[in-house]
C-alpha cells in the first residue's frame, strides 16, 4: 500500500538485545592540547555574546530570495516580521508551507499565501517559502532551502531557536511530515494540516527514504478530514496511532469538512495555541532514535550521527539515550555513530562512558576541541547547541 515504513522505537527494542562488540576511535581524545581547550571556552563565550541584531531590521511583510548548492534556480521566499519586534528579546519563528507544488512558476501566489496567514501565529516572525514542480518539498533542494532560510532569518532577527516550528497545508503538510523525517533537528514542533506522509513514496521523486519511526523525536499537530477526497483521515488514523503506540507525541484531530475548505480551523484554533505554547525545543534531548537508509543523506538528529548500514533501508537504525554520564547506544545493521558531545549537556569534568549493545567501549574525560565548537556551528548556526567533543564509535 506505502513505502512509508512503519517500524517504531518500541519495536526496534525488541531487536537490541544481541551483545555486539565495538572498538572506539577518537582523533579528539583526551589529549587534546591545553591551548585548544583554553580557545574552545574562550570561543564559546564570545559565539553566546558576540550576536547583536540590527534596531532597524524591516518590520511588516517583504519578500526574499537565494540559490543553495548544487542548484542554479531561486529560491524565493516572503518574510513577515510583527512591528512588535524588539531586538533584545527573542520571537519565535514560524514557517508556513504552501499546498499545490506542481505548478511551474517558483514563486509564492498572494492566494496561496492568504490561505496560510489564516493559520499564522501572532508575535511571531512567519516566513512563507515556495515550491513548485521541479522543487517539490520533499526534493533535496527543498532540504537546503529551508535550512538556508532559517540561518538566514537567525542573522538578522533575535529568533528564539528552541522556538521553530514549521507547519504545512495538503502538499505543505507533506513536506511537514518530510521534515519530521529527515530533518527534524531545528524544529520544535510540526503541524500538519489535510495532508499525509503517505505522499512521501518513491514515485513522487523523494529524497531519501521516509522513516515514520522517525516521526517520534518530535511533537506533531496533525489535521485531517472525514471527506477529503485526496487523504481523508481514515488514511493516516492507523500510522499516528503506530507511532503514538511507539512512544511519539502526534496530536491527531479528525474533523468534519473536505479538502478545500476550512471549517476546522476555528475550533481548533485553540488547541493549536496550546500546542505551540506548549512545545520549546530541547537542544539536547536524552533519548534518541533514528531510522537512515544506506543512501545516508540524512544520517545525523541532534547529538547524534549515524555512519553506514548494514542490511538495507528497513532495518537499520540507532537508539542513544543519556543517562547521567553515560550513553547507552544500541544498533541494527548500522557500522558506526559519532556520540556529539556538549559541555551543556555533559559533566565533561568527569569520565564519560559508552555502552554499546551491553558492552562498555568508552570510558574517560574528554577535552574540549575549539575545531569540535567550530565545525558544528558553522554546519548548525545554532547558539543553544554546541558541541565540545567528537566520540566516534565502531559497530561490528
Amino acid at each position: 500500500m506505502t513505502n512509508i515504513h512503519y517500524v517504531t522505537f518500541g519495536v526496534w527494542l525488541a531487536f537490541f538485545s544481541a551483545s555486539l562488540s565495538a572498538t572506539v576511535d577518537s582523533d579528539l581524545s583526551a589529549n587534546s592540547s591545553r591551548s585548544v581547550e583554553q580557545s574552545y571556552w574562550q570561543r564559546l563565550d564570545e559565539i553566546r555574546s558576540e550576536r547583536t541584531y540590527p534596531a532597524d531590521a524591516a518590520r511588516g511583510t517583504f519578500k526574499g530570495s537565494h540559490q543553495v548548492d548544487g542548484f542554479d534556480y531561486n529560491f524565493h521566499y516572503a518574510v513577515h516580521v510583527p512591528d512588535s519586534y524588539d531586538p533584545a528579546q527573542k520571537m519565535d519563528l514560524h514557517i508556513y508551507l504552501h499546498g499545490g507544488v506542481g505548478i511551474s512558476s517558483n514563486r509564492i501566489s498572494n492566494r496561496k499565501m492568504n490561505r496560510l496567514k489564516r493559520f499564522r501565529v501572532d508575535d511571531a516572525i512567519s516566513v512563507y517559502p515556495s515550491a513548485w514542480s521541479s522543487a517539490k518539498w520533499w526534493y533535496e533542494s527543498q532540504s537546503k532551502n529551508i535550512v538556508k532560510i532559517i540561518q538566514t532569518i537567525k542573522r538578522s532577527y533575535n529568533v528564539d531557536e528552541n522556538r521553530v516550528f514549521i507547519h504545512g497545508l495538503s502538499d505543505g503538510a507533506g513536506g511537514v511530515y518530510y521534515f519530521a523525517s529527515h530533518l527534524p533537528t531545528p524544529f520544535a514542533g510540526f503541524i500538519a494540516f489535510v495532508g499525509s506522509p503517505h505522499v512521501l513514496r518513491p514515485k513522487h521523486n523523494v529524497f531519501g527514504t521516509t522513516f515514520a519511526g522517525n516521526f517520534i523525536n518530535k511533537p506533531i499537530f496533525a489535521v485531517n478530514t472525514t471527506d477529503d477526497h485526496l487523504f481523508p483521515a481514515k488514511s493516516v488514523e492507523r500510522l499516528f496511532e503506530a507511532v503514538n503506540s511507539g512512544g511519539g507525541n502526534v496530536s491527531f484531530y479528525e474533523m468534519p469538512g473536505d479538502h478545500f475548505g476550512m471549517p476546522w480551523l476555528s475550533p481548533l484554533k485553540e488547541d493549536l495555541a496550546t500546542f505551540v505554547a506548549g512545545n520549546t525545543r530541547n537542544p539536547y534531548p536524552d533519548t534518541l532514535f533514528w531510522q537512515i537508509d544506506d543512501g545516508g543523506e540524512f544520517d545525523r538528529i541532534h547529538w547524534l550521527v549515524v555512519h553506514g548500514t548494514q542490511g538495507g533501508d528497513t532495518e537499520s537504525a540507532v537508539v542513544a539515550e543519556k543517562k547521567g554520564n553515560a550513553v547507552y547506544v544500541s544498533s541494527k545493521n548500522v557500522e558506526a555513530v559519532t556520540l556529539l558531545i556538549s559541555s551543556d549537556h555533559f559533566d565533561i569534568d568527569e569520565n564519560i562512558q559508552v555502552w554499546s549493545n551491553r558492552e562498555l567501549v568508552f570510558d574517560q574525560k574528554i577535552s574540549p576541541d575549539v575545531r569540535v565548537l567550530e565545525k558544528w556551528f558553522e554546519l548548525d548556526q545554532d547558539t543553544s547547541m554546541l558541541f565540545a567533543h567528537e566520540i566516534h564509535v565502531e559497530l561490528l
